[in-house]
């Protein structure tokens, strides 16, 4: 396999560009403005996916602040209508309801008049929500990962150019309080020069019951992910946060990874534990390895870590690490009790280091956002812990789109984070070779601030 990009992406790389020369136009600039509306603009959304996950998006959305949710789409009828319910509950009018298969969210897209789509439904069907709401003149907001393959991140970043409709992954851990904190500290300069990063994403997602197995005996839409592929399957979790502290799209961008997958024991060993030893999903061979580890480097000379592991026997863990040249910080990114740092007010003496818990240093630089609205947030979360952070990244997203102002996160950062997982994929297949990384900002990283990701949506 060529590790370098395939015709295909480099010709998909070229569509939005070579459109715009043709059309004697300028390509829109990282931080798309669009809709410039009073704050008093009502935002009309639409759910497709009323699963687990989408669910509680939506019970989310209907707690903002000028949000109303005007259509909800699922295969399961039985979904659409307890979702209707739930609007109807928070005082809104009755969304309108589609349930005519897999492809009905084309006809939601055509007929509602929506400000934008959320999308939360298997993965493999986000890119193609995404762009049928673009193309429809809506907004896209999806569930990780945004995409599949580096032509799938370039039809969304193509698509978002061409229509002037942002579109943006909903990658709640980059709401973490610790995450912010550390992105606050970063940006302050409080670790020096960045040098290298590290971050996990692991948990056993067969007894976790992540779609790995259904129980009439098949492969659920993850399970044949797993099956199929051997890559970091789920990086955004990971590479999200810390692609804002580095600054990733915003000063600096992504020039290479190699990846590496160990063997692949876990899928086969819970098939055995579920189904017993004869079963047909025991006996196959499955892709992915137990554990992958991606290396990836930066323009700017910084390293970044990423380990991946849903298969096998372990605790959930947003285990994370900044290493600057001045300082560190290492420690569980939800949980900062446990977390330790070390400031660049080093003992000098030889005996010494300053460690402490980065839970000290909320009162002096908490993120803004949590230090207006994280009481708020908790109290009105959604489901469990989670939904604090989900609450924040709706209110980002949906004041933003009230505003007419761009989201903090957007399109070159969902293809950007979701394309670790094809281009990991393509390492791993030649034997960890390095993978250049697309360039999906076309350079406009060199000159884009990063305010849109520090600062609070008023």
């Amino acid at each position: 396999m060529d590790p370098r990009l395939t015709r295909r992406e480099m010709l998909a790389g070229c569509g939005a560009v070579g459109i715009g020369l043709a059309m004697g136009t300028a390509q829109p600039a990282l931080g798309l403005r669009n809709d410039p509306v009073a704050v008093s603009k009502e935002l009309k959304v639409g759910v497709v996916g009323i699963g687990r996950r989408g669910s509680t998006l939506l019970r989310g959305l209907l707690q903002q602040d000028g949000v109303r949710v005007a259509a909800v789409c699922d295969l399961m009828p039985q979904r659409t209508a307890q979702a209707q319910g739930w609007v109807e509950e928070a005082g809104q009018g009755e969304p309108a309801a589609y349930t005519r298969g897999e492809t009905d969210y084309v006809r939601m897209c055509e007929h509602e008049d929506l400000d934008l789509v959320v999308v939360a439904t298997d993965w493999k069907s986000h890119t193609p929500i995404c762009v049928a709401a673009m193309k429809a003149g809506k907004h896209a907001a999806t569930e990780v990962p945004a995409a599949l393959t580096v032509a799938e991140c370039w039809q969304l970043v193509n698509t978002a150019e061409q229509t002037g409709r942002q579109c943006v992954m909903l990658e709640n851990y980059c709401y973490f309080r610790h995450a912010m904190l550390t992105m606050n500290l970063v940006h302050r300069g409080a670790f020096g020069q960045l040098l290298h990063l590290e971050g996990r994403t692991q948990e056993n997602w067969i007894t976790e019951n992540w779609h790995i197995f259904e129980e009439d005996g098949t492969l659920g839409w993850c399970g044949e992910a797993m099956a199929r592929r051997d890559a970091n399957q789920y990086p955004t979790h990971a590479v999200g946060p810390m692609a804002m502290w580095a600054d990733i799209n915003r000063g600096d961008r992504f020039e290479y990874l190699v990846s590496m997958s160990s063997k692949a024991v876990g899928m086969a060993q819970g098939a055995k534990q579920r189904f017993g030893d004869g079963h047909a999903l025991a006996k196959r061979e499955y892709a992915q390895g137990d554990a992958n580890t991606t290396l990836l480097r930066t323009a700017n000379g910084v390293t970044m870590c990423l380990y991946f592991g849903g298969t096998a026997p372990q605790p959930w863990s947003p285990w994370f690490r900044v290493q600057g040249s001045t300082g560190t910080v290492a420690g569980d990114l939800y949980d900062a009790s446990g977390e330790r740092w070390m400031d660049k007010k080093i003992d000098t003496s030889g005996h010494g280091r300053r460690w402490g818990n980065l839970a000290d240093r909320l009162e002096t630089d908490d993120h803004p956002l949590w230090a207006e609205l994280g009481e708020t947030a908790r109290l009105k979360r959604v489901r469990n812990w989670s939904g604090t952070y989900d609450y924040l990244m709706l209110y980002q997203l949906t004041q933003a789109l009230r505003r007419g102002r761009a989201a903090p996160m957007n399109v070159y950062d969902a293809a950007t984070w979701s394309a670790v997982t094809a281009l990991s994929e393509r390492s791993v297949a030649n034997r960890s070779r390095p993978i250049d990384f697309p360039d999906f900002t076309r350079g406009k990283w060199k000159t884009t601030p990063r305010e849109s990701m520090d600062a609070v949506v008023r």
